[in-house]
């Protein structure tokens, strides 16, 4: 039995492109918890600010921490603090999903169409020899 550059090619694609799938995949999936995190530490320190001129310094930061629109439900909110945090990390968890819906989506679509891809090459790669 004969070893053949095409199944040999085959062989490579089969192994190495859902190798590829999956380090792509690795390093979209922990975005949207990551800017959770981030966020959330952001909302927290305007609550642990230890005076008032931090905690103004630390609400004055949240335009750059967070997204525009939980930064603005507490900077421009009209209630206590406490009570405006809140719901800017409510906002802030909703976000956090949409975002992390829209990621799955496009993994899903990425792995699709990889797939496709793949499966074109390996019969061309098949086809290409006898």
């Amino acid at each position: 039995m004969s070893i053949s550059p095409s199944r040999v090619g085959f062989l490579l694609v089969c192994f190495l492109m859902p190798g590829l799938i999956g380090t792509f995949a690795s390093f979209s999936i922990p975005a949207p918890v990551v800017d959770e995190m981030h966020q959330r530490a952001a909302l927290q320190a305007v609550l642990a600010a230890p005076t008032p001129a931090a905690q103004q310094a630390a609400i004055n930061r949240l335009p750059d921490d967070v997204d525009a629109d939980t930064a603005a439900l507490v900077v421009n909110g009209t209630g206590p603090l406490a009570a405006r945090v809140a719901v800017a990390e409510a906002n802030m968890r909703a976000e956090v999903l949409r975002q992390a819906r829209a990621a799955s989506y496009r993994i899903r679509l990425m792995v699709i169409s990889i797939t496709i891809v793949c499966a074109l090459l390996g019969v061309a790669l098949l086809a290409g020899r006898s």
